[in-house]
């Protein structure tokens, strides 16, 4: 089945929202190359790609274009909402498109919101509190000790986490709180802080067809600094803006953990993508506390998808699943939630579901 289908993005290259002094404003855009990566696999499935950046241009791109389905890879721009406006426009036009709805990106960026959620449903999650602009810190800091973690309560991609990320006292709490409402302009996140390492599990698919992928160890490279290591540095890792933007990460897939540690994450991610009713595909990361549980951290609909850097490339290559592959099947799910497809006529996901 060959279609017109649309290509949804955020450049890097395309400028900022005026906050020119953040360093880390479009580490959740996509570079071009990770952008042609995409545009090539979807047309090795004999598709025709139309390219959408978010600018002023979409809508009248749309009208002109009107593609058989977008594929979605679009952050927006300003808010917490900014994630949610391509899909509603979208939504506007009648145009399906993959991944998950507003509500979804909506809530799932806002990791309060989240937080609540997932608790509701019996997911461990770090406790946490809030502080708004002009707001002061609760009394007794909502009964959370030190250290704590600060970060922006709506960002994504490690924006907003650094080094000076964990607190030790009330005086750094209160040095970087002001610092995410004042670069940020929007609410901190504070939770306790949990030493253990950080986990990151990929879903494909939708209902009978979810699959968990192999999940992934995020370990600290050879060339992190201090700062970013613990008293434990087998263990525990600061996964900061300064890490990531400089590659400094080592990511172990499959993870080398215990089966029992492997189920319990597995079955927590299935929750979580239960919970926020997640469609096509998703990231769940998860970090671990000192008596080696999972805690959930965040849940991102959205996941990047670079050929070369992307958790989700990772784990689809250690389930043999190649680069095309993947962004095929992502593809193939939506065409199938869609109706463009039986599911009875399979899709590029059969093989290596099988396999």
């Amino acid at each position: 089945m060959s279609l017109i289908v649309g290509l949804a993005y955020n450049l890097k290259t395309q400028g900022s929202s005026g906050q020119d002094e953040v360093e880390d404003e479009a580490a959740d855009y996509d570079d071009p190359q990770t952008i042609q990566e995409i545009a090539g696999a979807l047309e090795s499935g004999g598709h025709r790609v139309i390219h959408l950046p978010y600018d002023a241009g979409l809508f009248g791109t749309l009208t002109r274009s009107r593609p058989d389905i977008v594929f979605n890879l679009a952050e927006g721009r300003g808010g917490r909402n900014r994630e949610s406006i391509v899909p509603a426009i979208l939504e506007y036009f009648d145009i399906p498109y993959t991944g998950s709805d507003p509500l979804t990106l909506g809530a799932s960026l806002d990791k309060a919101w989240g937080k609540l959620l997932v608790a509701q449903a019996g997911v461990p999650t770090p406790r946490f509190f809030t502080v708004g602009p002009g707001q002061q810190l609760p009394e007794g800091f909502g009964g959370i000790e030190f250290p704590m973690f600060v970060k922006p309560n709506a960002e994504g991609s490690s924006k907003g986490i650094r080094f000076s990320s964990k607190v030790t006292s009330p005086g750094e709490l209160v040095a970087m709180v002001g610092w995410v409402q004042r670069t940020y302009r929007q609410t901190a996140l504070i939770e306790e802080y949990l030493p253990g390492r950080e986990y990151s599990v990929g879903l494909l698919g939708n209902r009978a067809r979810l699959t968990v992928l192999p999940t992934i160890a995020v370990r600290a490279g050879r060339d992190v600094p201090q700062a970013a290591l613990g008293d434990d540095p087998s263990q525990e890792f600061i996964y900061s803006y300064e890490v990531k933007s400089r590659n400094m990460e080592a990511a172990e897939c499959p993870a080398l953990i215990s089966e029992a540690l492997e189920a319990r994450m597995r079955a927590l991610a299935r929750r979580v993508w239960d919970v926020f009713e997640c469609r096509d595909v998703a990231r769940v990361d998860f970090k671990l506390d000192a008596d080696g549980e999972p805690y959930f951290l965040e849940v991102n609909p959205l996941p990047s998808l670079s050929r070369e850097w992307s958790f989700l490339a990772l784990a689809g290559r250690a389930l043999g699943l190649g680069y095309n592959e993947l962004v095929l099947s992502i593809l193939d799910e939506a065409l199938i939630r869609c109706g463009f497809r039986r599911e009875s006529e399979g899709g590029r996901w059969t093989p290596w579901r099988v396999a």
